[in-house]
């Protein structure tokens, strides 16, 4: 109590004098006149444990790839899994020189491994046969299982689609990814200014990195003839060194 008498007897002025002596002592750690034990002033106070908040589960992709296609044809949490339409299922083989990725089915699509509708997969089937492959003989992939509405994954599906798919190619381990179209291209193989179109990329998966090719979507290339030059440019380039 006498330094609450003295605070009030030395008025105002000294009243804020000694608050403010108060006040610097607290931030400095005394917080009392006399204690028992010595204390070290100059040691940090432990800072208080706070609990940290659970983040969101995160399922684990199966690790073989007949496993991975049968979780994807029955597992009822997909992104897609509550969009109107069939499950387009990818097809081909394991280890293939090309393995060919766009971002959906189209909504015509109803066979395992024919994302496309008919005349998409008949100008796909020419373009794998000018490179010297058969169609049969590439594995055919989605990031999404099911044709969105109007066409395009809206972003908050495509983050969880591409994990998936980085997933998927790694169990696929093609020699080469061919990127059909431009929303599957943004979303595996960000450019960084290169131009898809003149340039080979690398694709980062979940056993490593492989090269790609990225080229306008078949859809495209029907309507407009003139752009199948620089796909034509890139298949080139993408099966380069390839041996015969």
């Amino acid at each position: 109590m006498a330094g609450i008498d003295f605070l009030e007897a030395g008025g105002p002025s000294a009243k804020a004098h000694w608050q403010g002596l108060l006040s610097w002592w607290a931030l400095a750690g005394v917080d009392c006149a006399v204690a028992e034990a010595p204390v070290n002033w100059l040691k940090p106070k432990p800072s208080a444990s706070v609990p940290r908040a659970a983040g969101p589960a995160t399922s684990a992709f199966p690790d073989a790839l007949d496993a991975f296609h049968d979780w994807l044809a029955n597992a009822s949490d997909l992104p897609e899994a509550g969009w109107p339409g069939p499950r387009i299922m990818p097809a081909g083989p394991s280890g293939p020189r090309l393995m060919i990725v766009l971002h959906a089915p189209d909504s015509s699509a109803m066979q395992p491994g024919c994302a496309l509708a008919p005349e998409g997969m008949a100008l796909l089937k020419r373009m794998m046969q000018a490179i010297g492959l058969d169609l049969s003989d590439c594995y055919v992939a989605s990031l999404s299982l099911v044709a969105p509405a109007g066409g395009m994954l809206d972003g908050a599906a495509v983050e969880a689609l591409t994990a998936r798919m980085r997933h998927h190619i790694g169990l696929v381990a093609p020699q080469a990814l061919l990127l059909l179209g431009d929303q599957v291209n943004r979303a595996l193989c960000p450019t960084d200014g290169l131009d898809p179109s003149r340039n080979l990329l690398f694709v980062n998966h979940s056993d490593g990195i492989v090269p790609a090719g990225a080229i306008a979507h078949p859809r495209l290339l029907l309507g407009q003839p003139l752009a199948k030059a620089g796909a034509w440019r890139i298949l080139r380039e993408l099966v380069k060194g390839w041996g015969q």
